[in-house]
């Protein structure tokens, strides 16, 4: 965490502190005391439920999947302590920065995605909170593993289309994935509530994964934005809308012939209506179209008080590909752009968007 803050470990869960931060040396203050007399408003940025935590209560808090493996670094919605530590984290932050609204981010279960591609990541989680709890609610756990198994058999004998059937008409697997949705729109729902009750000028934005993959992760739009004012999706076409697309490919095909049918499985599963190949996927991305087929789709979907910022993909991209993308943001549904750089896009790029921008005001 980029961030001063005091000490938790005694409370039994922490999240590790960039160790180079001092009074001198602290970003979030310097960028903070440098815009005081600015109109820009500053929204931190913090990833609730994956990171770098420690702590002697930590493995009672970990996400854990369908043969009892905990996932590294992913914090379960169910677990008792979660709420409890971000409660403190965001009052103390307060205390230091002064700031009451942050965008919170990796409200979700694992993707299959990260240092290395892991679909197992999904197949969660069935810690002890989140079996009793689904119990509480009648899905049988046992049941659930077993057809869970039999569903990534399928994969494993390469019956990519069988695989995306049997899940999509499954009432059991349909149980368990709306399960995982109510869990996180709960742990939002009860994370607001608490940090409201300190000071009720605390305001969570909602950092989400676009529509396509969103309900495969635990997001749904439809009631988790209840509870917010904004949220930002991430609709990188070039990217395949932010997930590694071709990770989980390569994971689960071979050959040329292989990777194709698995990715006709891959649109099929996530209703992803592109008629293109795997090759041209793997040069081109999606098409330009999928920026305002996602953004409409969050307005359709979303409390229609909610204000909505798609995100830019501003790396990997050329100039004209990029000013492609802000126009199809623009004729969307969304309410405003954001621009993700991350440090990788080149000066072409901004000079393209400011060169657009001033062609808009002539």
């Amino acid at each position: 965490m980029h961030a001063i803050l005091p000490s938790y470990e005694d409370a039994g869960l922490d999240q590790r502190r960039e160790s180079t931060l001092t009074d001198e040396h602290d970003p979030l203050m310097i960028i903070k005391d440098a815009l005081v007399e600015e109109e820009y408003e500053i929204i931190p940025w913090l990833n609730i439920l994956n990171g770098h935590f420690e702590g002697k209560l930590l493995e009672n808090n970990l996400v854990t999947d369908v043969n009892g493996n905990v996932i590294p670094h992913w914090l379960c919605p169910n677990a008792p302590d979660v709420i409890d530590f971000w409660e403190k984290t965001l009052i103390d932050l307060r205390k230091r920065y002064g700031f009451t609204t942050y965008m919170i981010d990796r409200i979700r279960y694992p993707d299959w995605g990260g240092e290395e591609v892991n679909p197992y990541g999904l197949l969660t989680c069935f810690c002890p909170h989140c079996q009793r709890m689904m119990k509480e609610q009648h899905i049988d756990v046992e049941d659930l593993k077993q057809e869970v198994r039999k569903w990534i058999q399928l994969f494993a004998d390469k019956n990519f289309h069988e695989a995306v059937e049997f899940a999509k008409n499954h009432s059991v697997i349909q149980a368990w994935i709306a399960f995982r949705q109510q869990s996180v729109t709960d742990f939002v729902e009860r994370l607001i509530r608490r940090v409201r009750k300190v000071n009720e000028e605390f305001t969570l934005w909602l950092d989400l994964w676009p529509p396509a993959y969103s309900w495969v992760l635990g997001q749904d739009y439809k009631t988790i934005t209840k509870h917010a004012p904004a949220l930002k999706h991430f609709p990188y076409h070039k990217l395949g809308g932010g997930a590694d697309v071709q990770g989980l490919i390569t994971y689960l095909a071979n050959t040329p012939e292989e990777q194709e049918q698995a990715f006709k499985a891959f649109k099929s599963f996530f209703e992803l209506p592109y008629d293109l190949s795997y090759e041209t996927f793997k040069q081109e991305g999606f098409p330009i179209e999928f920026v305002a087929d996602q953004n409409n789709i969050v307005r359709e979907l979303s409390d229609p008080a909610i204000r909505i910022y798609s995100g830019i993909q501003m790396w990997n991209v050329s100039p004209n590909n990029l000013i492609e993308a802000i126009k199809a943001g623009e004729r969307s549904a969304a309410d405003e752009l954001l621009y993700y750089c991350y440090g990788w896009a080149g000066d072409e790029l901004f000079d393209a968007i400011q060169s657009y921008r001033e062609k808009g005001m002539n």
